[in-house]
């Protein structure tokens, strides 16, 4: 009985397997690429005007600006009306003790995950926003 023998089938089988092999020898690695965290220095006292309002302005207003409120109503946040984002800010009036504000730019699981039409904040931002709210979200 004659064995037939494919060559195509060989060489192949040869490619797939040095493939293999050189993404598994590809994955390893002896230095460390993965890039550390930038430390996030807060100030001692957030500031709305100088800290938060900037992020929000640059991340938020594109969908939660006045101008948007008045075409989107209904389910939209207007931020630049301080007492609407107050409330949001608030941990009572939100879920688990969590404020809307916070649980949302965190992508909390029950939150509604924002900036809804981008990435996520960065840790930075996200550490700032949420020591304002703890500190009572004020106004200064």
């Amino acid at each position: 009985m004659k064995l037939i023998t494919f060559p195509w089938l060989r060489r192949s089988g040869a490619v797939l397997a040095a493939s293999a092999l050189a993404c598994c020898f590809s994955a390893c690695s002896y230095t460390n690429s993965a890039e550390a965290p930038v430390p996030c220095n807060l100030p001692q006292t957030v500031s709305y005007q100088f800290d938060v309002l900037p992020i929000l302005k640059q991340q938020c207003y594109r969908c939660h600006s006045a101008d948007k409120y008045k075409v989107l109503s209904s389910n939209t946040l207007n931020m630049e009306d301080f007492a609407a984002l107050k409330n949001f800010s608030i941990p009572a009036n939100g879920r688990n003790n969590v404020s809307y504000l916070v649980g949302n730019i965190r992508h909390d699981e029950g939150f509604v995950a924002m900036p809804y039409d981008g990435g996520k904040l960065s840790d930075c931002e996200i550490a700032l926003i949420t020591a304002w709210v703890d500190s009572g979200a004020p106004q200064n």
